[in-house]
């Protein structure tokens, strides 16, 4: 990775549809063979993220553990082969909680406005398949890419 940080802060849904290959696979993939070149980061909070929606998986009998390890241990190797990783500092939650209130009717959800805020901080380009993240990104200036739709 790059010292600059130019690149993609990729979004949980985007993973997420990689490694579960749900409905959002073929559009996740596609993006990811466009941007091969690029430095792609992400921070723990995906990775929390993540986990909840594989846990959520396992509680409604989609996964079991077998496929659980396996998901994890692909995205793991994933991380450690393709992604950076940035964290989130206190003034991105303040930054992000300042956008949630002051844009309540927009949609914006306060996990997403951390990822949004990470982003921002680092001058990165938010990645995602949620259509009210990326509008709320380009709403407050932040440059962001909708995957899935062409």
């Amino acid at each position: 990775m790059s010292e600059s940080r130019a690149g993609c802060y990729v979004d949980t849904c985007v993973l997420v549809s990689l490694f579960h290959n749900d409905s959002g696979y073929p559009a996740a993939e596609a993006w990811l063979m466009q941007v091969k070149d690029r430095d792609l980061w992400i921070s723990h909070w995906v990775l929390l993220e993540f986990a909840s929606a594989t846990a959520l998986r396992q509680r409604r009998g989609e996964l079991d553990t077998s496929r659980i390890e396996a998901l994890q241990e692909a995205l793991e190797h994933f991380r450690t082969e393709r992604l950076g990783m940035v964290e989130p500092r206190g003034d991105d939650f303040l930054l992000a909680r300042s956008w949630v209130q002051e844009h309540s009717k927009s949609g914006l959800r306060a996990a997403d406005a951390l990822h949004l805020a990470v982003a921002h901080r680092h001058e990165l380009t938010l990645v995602s398949a949620d259509r009210t993240l990326v509008t709320a990104a380009q709403r407050l200036q932040t440059r962001a890419e909708l995957v899935g739709v062409g």
